[in-house]
């Protein structure tokens, strides 16, 4: 433990690790941060300023990305900085992180379309297994390293069809196999799932 941190500090940077994605970016709410914690809203508020005068977590403002307060929306949204000279993320790495963030907290179009930790645990458990076995099983079969995590989107539709990792597997296979045919580049996850329909 970092010994410039006090315990309420450490334990709202740890509340706010398990919402980010590899990026550092993460979207909690203070409500939720305080439940995490055990501290009111307060607390978390004054807890954040001081976590980012000391440099371990950065705000991200619309101005950051020229985009409206509208179009950024109104929930706050941190970058844990896991090495203090961390660039700003890109709107897409900011937007990926979507996927983490409390379904609760999310504007309410959004809730549906993306989903979030308020899911059912076994279908957010099921689409990483089946991001994890689609980007293993390109790697295997084209020698190209994917990111499951830029994948989550297609596999939690797939995961709500009730697709299974050895159907996905084999789906990825022989997509990938008709890619290597006709010299496409390497298929997407949606890809693959509209090739089983």
């Amino acid at each position: 433990m970092d010994r410039n941190l006090t315990q309420v500090e450490f334990r709202t940077l740890a509340a706010m690790c398990v919402y980010t994605n590899s990026h550092g970016v993460c979207w909690p709410g203070i409500e939720t941060l305080g439940l995490i914690v055990g501290s009111d809203k307060a607390v978390i508020s004054r807890t954040i300023a001081k976590l980012v005068r000391k440099e371990y977590v950065r705000r991200l403002r619309p101005q950051d990305y020229q985009l409206e307060y509208a179009k950024f929306g109104k929930i706050n949204r941190y970058q844990v900085l896991y090495q203090s000279d961390a660039p700003l993320p890109t709107w897409e790495e900011v937007k990926s992180s979507m996927m983490l963030a409390p379904v609760s907290e999310l504007p309410i179009d959004q809730q549906n379309e993306i989903g979030g930790v308020g899911e059912d645990s076994a279908l957010i458990a099921n689409a990483h297994s089946l991001a994890s076995a689609y980007a293993a099983t390109v790697e295997r079969v084209l020698g190209q390293p994917r990111r499951a995590e830029n994948e989550l989107g297609a596999a939690r539709q797939l995961a709500a069809l009730g697709v299974d990792v050895p159907t996905i597997i084999k789906a990825t296979e022989d997509h990938c196999r008709v890619c290597l045919l006709k010299r496409a580049g390497v298929p997407a996850l949606a890809d693959v799932g509209r090739a089983m329909n």
